[in-house]
């Protein structure tokens, strides 16, 4: 499975940022291989970016904020948004965190809460 979340900087120990859409960089952790790369977000707004991260294989994006637009991308590219929380941390962690049942789906009918 991979995992994604919004990055501030262009390396792996990265903290998640709280953008999304306008994340400069996306962190992709491949937890068949333990890999993390890291991807330059070229897109000038949110939903665009789905499309690079479904090139890349990426399932679930871990996320402290998700507005109707990335909902609506990750249903049409079917990759799954999860809650992160707001608090720092590294990508590894919340894929932990994730794995320990500890993250609540974005979904249409309650991304309000988490945008």
């Amino acid at each position: 499975m991979k995992f994604a979340a919004p990055f501030k900087m262009n390396k792996e120990e990265s903290a998640i940022t709280k953008v999304l859409g306008k994340a400069k960089y996306f962190g992709i952790y491949d937890d068949r291989t333990n890999e993390i790369k890291v991807i330059e977000n070229k897109e000038t707004g949110g939903p665009a970016i789905f499309l690079e991260l479904a090139k890349e294989g990426v399932d679930i994006l871990l996320t402290p904020h998700a507005g109707p637009g990335a909902v609506k991308a990750g249903i049409q590219t079917g990759i799954k948004l999860f809650y992160c929380g707001e608090e720092r941390k590294l990508l590894l962690e919340a894929v932990k965190e994730f794995q320990e049942g500890n993250y609540p789906e974005i979904t249409p009918e309650n991304f309000q809460s988490f945008h």
